[in-house]
Parts: C-alpha cells; structure tokens; sequence
C-alpha cells in the first residue's frame, strides 16, 4: 500500500507527516515493494511504527 492511501484510510497522520517521517525517522519501516515510481509499505509494519512512536509530554508546548 502506498502512503498517500495508508494516510487517507489507515493511519491518523497527514500524507505530509509521512512523507517527513520516511525521510527522517530511522524507525519508518522500510518498503515492501514497488508499483512504478510508488514504494509500497505493508500496512501492518506501518500501524506498528505509528502504535510505537514516542509521544511528547503533556505540558511541554509553550503556546504563549
């Protein structure tokens, strides 16, 4: 599955969030395929990443 249809149905991240984390985070799972130019992910190994990601303190984000 690619990333632009894992982020419409799939995962609660923007297809921008992915993107970014594919690029920079170590921990995006690696490709499972091609179709064209589009890498494929499998979707399970992409809910685990997002399952597992760190998520900031509450109380961290200054918004004055």
């Amino acid at each position: 599955m690619g990333l632009r249809e894992a982020a419409e149905h799939h995962l609660p991240y923007t297809l921008a969030a992915l993107r970014y984390a594919r690029a920079n985070d170590r921990t995006f799972p690696g490709p499972a395929g091609k179709r064209g130019a589009e890498l494929l992910y499998r979707i399970g190994d992409l809910k685990r990443w997002a399952r597992n990601r760190p998520r900031a303190a509450s109380g961290t984000a200054d918004l004055d």
